[in-house]
């Protein structure tokens, strides 16, 4: 991470990271698990910020047309991430982890019969990328407010 996107001050005995952009703060472990789901993606280190900077960004900036997936209309898009909305609402913050929402959702996407459908709207609503880690492990670490209000943004801007 550049170090104008954080600046480093101490907090007892534990490092904490803030973010200028958002204000929030971010430690250590939390640092590392964004680091680790790109760890495989990563061929420089230098590639670290531009693959994660969504998650220190306070509002992703995006074209519309990459929430679609293969021949989605803008209200298929909509509907999708409604559903994902819904879905993801029912989980209670102290239950927010990466094995509980896959689950969940996956339970969806069998349903409907097709994952692309509900998972990359989801994935391109949390990250803002056309290539990024996975639409769980984005939301672990994005936690459940973030989750929720990058969906809602997402549905706005179609």
């Amino acid at each position: 991470m550049s170090s104008e996107k954080l600046k480093l001050f101490k907090n007892g005995d534990r490092p904490k990271y803030k973010i200028r952009e958002t204000g929030e703060e971010v430690n250590f472990e939390e640092l590392q698990k964004i680091i680790l789901i790109y760890q495989e993606r990563l061929k420089k280190l230098s590639e670290v910020t531009e693959l994660t900077d969504f998650f220190f960004k306070k509002k992703l900036d995006y074209d519309k047309d990459l929430l679609k997936w293969d021949d989605m209309t803008d209200k298929d898009i909509s509907h999708s991430l409604s559903e994902s909305e819904k879905i993801l609402s029912r989980i209670k913050t102290d239950e927010w982890k990466k094995e509980n929402i896959e689950k969940v959702l996956l339970e969806e996407t069998e349903k409907a019969g097709d994952r692309g459908k509900l998972l990359w709207p989801l994935r391109v609503a949390l990250s803002g990328k056309q290539a990024s880690a996975g639409p769980f492990d984005i939301a672990d670490i994005l936690g459940r407010e973030k989750t929720l209000k990058r969906i809602k943004e997402a549905k706005s801007i179609l």
